[in-house]
């Protein structure tokens, strides 16, 4: 920009730029995942095929949310996110029954706060609200991405993986949520449609304090046998995350 005003982080982010929307808190919730079922992909004949397992479903109102999610107890994941006319619809996965705490972020115009207030505002050319004092803002910490079997996007066949697992730390925060959730999985349903048998590697996030853990993990369900390989689209192997300083919110 050649006019204006930015805010930069501690590590050298933009924090607030003129020009454009931040992100700031609108909405608490807590969740809590239990028994239910999840999407194990659909037969070339239209079977959809069903796994049970830990998750929950939540909706909100938001203009464009950015979705972070706080667990101690479990890896989470994010499996759907759907919108209609303003509501978004959500499903969250889980490696054991746990409450989840979830932070829904939006774009600063439309969580703007009401009333009287004092502190800096920041408007775009177009006199729209770009940031507020009173809000409290997503601090972007790192971001974080890989492929399981370092595969490319394409078709092919990989050998099993039964665990993978990395952990993160971030200095100088109390406490961190993950956003942006790209999850790797793989399914293999077998034996019928809705609570099918068979097996499923996930990639899941736990946060506890200041840090991190990611953990890619193979699950059995009901007694299908072990792989040995996968088939599938490299792609299917991606991970993602953001990194969301909540110690202050």
């Amino acid at each position: 920009m050649t006019a204006g005003f930015q805010a930069w982080t501690d590590s050298g982010l933009v924090q607030i730029d003129g020009t454009r929307q931040t992100y700031a808190l609108r909405q608490t919730l807590s969740v809590t995942t239990g028994a239910g079922t999840m999407n194990a992909g659909r037969s070339n004949a239209g079977v959809q095929y069903t796994f049970n397992a830990n998750v929950a479903t939540f909706s909100f109102s938001a203009s464009e949310p950015l979705i972070a999610l706080y667990s101690p107890s479990a890896y989470v994941a994010i499996l759907k996110c759907t919108s209609s006319n303003g509501t978004w619809t959500v499903q969250i996965w889980s490696s054991a029954a746990a409450n989840v705490t979830v932070y829904i972020f939006d774009q600063a115009l439309a969580a703007a706060p009401s009333g009287a207030g004092f502190g800096l505002q920041i408007f775009d050319e177009s006199s729209n609200l770009v940031a507020d004092a009173r809000q409290r803002l997503a601090r972007v910490l790192d971001t974080q991405s890989g492929n399981i079997m370092g595969a490319g996007p394409g078709w092919g066949q990989w050998a099993q993986v039964d665990s993978r697992s990395y952990s993160w730390s971030y200095s100088g925060a109390s406490k961190v949520g993950v956003a942006a959730l790209g999850t790797a999985c793989v399914f293999s349903p077998t034996g019928g449609g809705v609570n099918s048998t068979g097996w499923y590697n996930m990639s899941g996030l736990q946060t506890s304090g200041n840090t991190v853990n990611f953990l890619y993990q193979y699950y059995q369900v009901g007694s299908a046998s072990h792989p040995s390989n996968n088939v599938a689209f490299g792609s299917q192997f991606d991970w993602r995350f953001m990194a969301i300083d909540l110690s202050n919110l």
